[in-house]
């Protein structure tokens, strides 16, 4: 298999694709529950769903559209959450569509180089999973 080159990964917000990104990541977690006792003889036991499932996802970029990203200002300083769909273009993964909340975001710039932003999104309820047809 010969991969994929990064830029294929896209990250759509509020149904347009986030422009003037370099980077971009996700992460999913799933943290189980511990239930072990005595009883298990020294081995963990694990309640067979996770108490908490979460998917983070991270982007940083060259400033390029004023509208996505006062939309991801705005939402950081009020807490309304942004629809979010990850990763869309990379074929054999599909697309995982969920509300994410700004955790944190930034800007930054010097003096003989682009403005430069990041962002990093946390979802906020049940994100979902769409395999890919290819």
């Amino acid at each position: 298999m010969a991969g994929f080159n990064g830029r294929a990964m896209v990250i759509d917000f509020a149904a347009t694709t986030l422009v003037g990104v370099r980077t971009r990541g996700f992460s999913i977690s799933n943290d189980y529950v511990d239930v072990t006792t005595d009883d298990d003889i020294g081995w963990r036991a694990l309640l067979d769903s996770p108490g908490l499932r979460a998917v983070e996802c991270t982007v940083s970029g060259i400033t390029s559209s004023e509208v996505l990203l006062a939309a991801i200002m705005a939402s950081s300083m009020d807490g309304t959450a942004l629809s979010i769909e990850l990763p869309t273009a990379l074929a054999t993964n599909g697309t995982m569509t969920g509300d994410f909340l700004v955790s944190s975001f930034e800007q930054n710039g010097d003096h003989d180089g682009a403005v430069e932003f990041s962002a990093t999104f946390m979802s906020n309820g049940v994100v979902t999973y769409a395999a890919s047809s290819a």
